[in-house]
């Protein structure tokens, strides 16, 4: 099964290693001046917001857009008495978070056409599209669709762009623990909006991150 959805530097792993945010953010606390700060440095290729949300009643508390190659300070504290008792206390009621690009950075074309993401010629089920009844309900999902390919064949892109994301390192899937371990490609179009090619093959990619695709470009096959 393959899904499009429409919507940094690749460190070496394990295979079926989870996906952690260090791959695309590092967060490092410091000590300047009797000040406790909190600095993110971006490694992804494209635009990053971080949010800050209350662990108890999610309420969003800050946010921050962190731009390719840039850094920033996410907090200060000035004359903390014990850095590791202020550290977990923040760790216990503060959930940090993180999204590719920002709303202000997006102007979508929405009369783009976009090419189906399989061989021309070719038909193939749709299994499931928007708000579907097993998934795809989700603010992240809900525009995805599903297309029943065969093993083996390719994927094309459904249009062009930068690919600023690749995982194709897990072997397994199926199961709670295996949620987010999912090959797929992430391509940013220039108006800034994305398309997630998700349920790839294991190595079943042909680009890399920074990779120009154009239209119809075969990028990978699914599993």
């Amino acid at each position: 099964m393959f899904i499009c959805s429409l919507t940094s530097l690749q460190a070496q792993r394990k295979a079926d290693e989870p996906l952690s945010y260090t791959d695309d953010l590092e967060l490092e606390w410091q000590n300047v001046a009797d000040t406790l700060l909190l600095r993110a440095a971006s490694r992804s290729l494209i635009p990053v917001q971080i949010y800050f949300h209350g662990r108890i009643n999610g309420n969003q508390l800050n946010s921050f857009l962190l731009m390719p190659g840039d850094s920033l300070r996410l907090l200060a504290v000035p004359a903390v008495k014990s850095d590791t008792i202020f550290k977990k206390r923040f760790r216990d009621s503060v959930r940090v978070s993180y999204y590719f690009g920002h709303r202000s950075l997006i102007d979508p074309d929405l009369d783009h056409l976009y090419r189906l993401p399989f061989k021309r010629g070719k038909k193939y089920e749709v299994s499931q599209s928007f708000n579907g009844k097993s998934s795809h309900f989700s603010e992240k999902s809900k525009y995805a669709v599903d297309f029943q390919l065969d093993v083996g064949e390719p994927v094309y892109a459904a249009r062009s762009g930068m690919v600023f994301k690749v995982i194709d390192w897990f072997t397994k899937q199926g199961g709670e623990e295996l949620k987010y371990a999912a090959n797929k490609i992430v391509i940013r179009h220039d108006d800034g909006t994305m398309a997630s090619y998700v349920h790839l093959d294991y190595r079943g990619s042909f680009v890399k991150e920074g990779d120009w695709v154009e239209e119809g470009e075969k990028i990978g096959f699914p599993v």
